[in-house]
């Protein structure tokens, strides 16, 4: 069966605090959807923005509220090694399956990407899942490095959002030799990566669109190839509904659209202003919302 995890977006409160109610909403919805796991602490759950409490706030409320109803996965990405492992030595003590880490910008860090993610596998308590975002950070790998990093006892798998086919058919070629999980994190090859051999998908629209991901999968796993195509189209029309066809709304229109449907108390961000949500996104996200409602919900 393919997986579906979400990257759960951090709902906040006005002041900028961890709307924990509003995580609650967000994580039963999901959990009602089928969502097999949630990944705290990505991209998508702005990470770069806040406080050590704060995110242990966030982790310990959401592996409460989860329970051992789905896995959950905390990020413990920074911008060097050391912080990333005191980021997993402070996140060690809360009821989580396994941490995530991407390698950081190299202008932060000339730390070679095998001894990075090695020497976090090296020293963790937990399962470990490598976060491939070379758009974010710079940092290229080939099929070498991708093995050495994958044959790691304590890497469990890798979420792939690089978006080129290059990385996915190694990968793919990879699956082959070493037992790893191939998570798939580019939201407009779902349907593809899962029908050619990706165990799942761990993507950023999981919190507003785990109905539409899961229905993809189900479609895939029941060989109904076209429907999977379909819903796949149906979402990309929902992604740029929602973040914008120039991806001006990504944090701030996802939680616009999760507080129209009442899951959240407000869209705050840290990572964008109100000034991003014109009076034309708006609409165009309510309109989404309307149109699209059996397969958002």
């Amino acid at each position: 069966m393919k997986k579906v995890y979400s990257a759960a977006m951090t709902p906040l409160t006005e002041n900028g605090r961890i709307d924990v109610k509003s995580l609650e909403r967000m994580l039963e919805r999901n959990i009602r959807h089928g969502i097999d796991g949630f990944f705290f602490l990505g991209t998508m759950g702005e990470w770069t923005q806040f406080t050590e409490p704060d995110k242990e706030v966030l982790v310990s409320e959401g592996s409460r509220i989860i329970g051992k109803r789905a896995e959950v996965l905390a990020g413990i990405s920074a911008t060097s090694l050391n912080v990333s492992m005191k980021n997993m030595e402070a996140l060690s003590k809360y009821d989580i399956d396994a941490y995530v880490v991407t390698l950081p910008p190299a202008r932060f860090s000339q730390i070679n990407h095998v001894d990075f993610v090695k020497t976090i596998a090296d020293r963790s308590d937990k399962p470990v899942y490598f976060y491939y975002l070379p758009c974010v950070t710079g940092r290229n790998m080939n099929y070498d490095e991708f093995k050495e990093i994958l044959s790691h006892p304590k890497i469990k798998g890798i979420k792939n959002s690089s978006g080129m086919v290059e990385a996915r058919k190694e990968l793919l070629m990879l699956k082959k030799e070493i037992d790893f999980i191939l998570f798939e994190g580019h939201e407009w090859a779902v349907d593809e990566a899962l029908m050619i051999g990706c165990d799942g998908v761990l993507v950023g629209m999981g919190a507003l669109g785990s109905n539409i991901f899961k229905s993809i999968a189900k479609a895939v796993d029941h060989g109904e190839f076209d429907k999977a195509m379909k819903l796949q189209h149906d979402l990309v029309k929902i992604f740029w509904s929602v973040y914008g066809k120039d991806f001006s709304t990504i944090w701030i229109g996802q939680k616009y659209a999760l507080m129209k449907l009442g899951i959240f108390s407000s869209c705050k961000t840290l990572i964008q202003t109100e000034k991003a949500l014109s009076g034309e996104r708006i609409s165009e996200i309510e309109a989404c919302l309307q149109k699209y409602a059996e397969l958002i919900d």
